[in-house]
């Protein structure tokens, strides 16, 4: 998919980025739950997508975890693992777009400064209103359609990796944080 997108648009797009937005399930999960013999619930979580988190945080690009699925802490365990400050979770679906623009004004940021991972339909809202729109290969294709990028990962096996170093790369920082991580590592 993602080669039948205009990619200097998407460069473009991306170069403007000063925040990443997007949700737990789908992006940085599979659509996979596990549930145990006592109905606890499971996620797994692909290791190098927070590979890609974290660079977006180290080049100063905050990454803003915004979950409106999570029914445990699932996901705010991941964003403590990573030491991410940013992370919204247990948001309703209706609270969403009203915490999104909350996020937006606490920054100081436009709309299209804003990056945003997508993958499911109620995801279409944010995927009309951010700057650079971003879908998982898997993704409902009405979410695709809006994307100015679809990756070739799925959610939750490199998406967010992906879209990670697409937007270090558009932004020509992608070869000085790569010298900088083979030099002494990224924690």
């Amino acid at each position: 998919m993602k080669e039948e997108k205009n990619l200097k648009e998407a460069q473009e797009r991306a170069k403007k980025i000063k925040i990443f937005v997007h949700d737990i399930h789908g992006v940085l999960t599979t659509d996979s739950v596990y549930c145990d013999q006592e109905g606890q619930r499971r996620y797994e979580f692909w290791h190098m997508d927070g590979f890609g988190d974290l660079s977006l945080s180290a080049n100063g690009i905050i990454p803003v975890f915004l979950d409106s699925t999570s029914i445990d802490e699932e996901g705010l365990h991941r964003a403590k693992e990573l030491k991410l400050d940013k992370y919204y979770y247990k948001v309703t679906p209706l609270e969403k777009m009203a915490k999104f623009e909350e996020i937006k004004k606490g920054f100081g940021v436009e709309d299209q400064e804003v990056g945003y991972l997508g993958y499911e339909i109620m995801d279409i809202p944010f995927m009309k209103k951010v700057g650079f729109p971003v879908a998982t290969s898997d993704a409902a294709d009405e979410v695709k359609d809006l994307a100015v990028y679809v990756t070739s990962s799925p959610g939750g096996r490199g998406a967010m990796r992906e879209v990670c170093e697409f937007v270090l790369r558009s932004k020509g920082l992608w070869d000085e944080w790569v010298e900088k991580v083979t030099k002494m590592g990224y924690k």
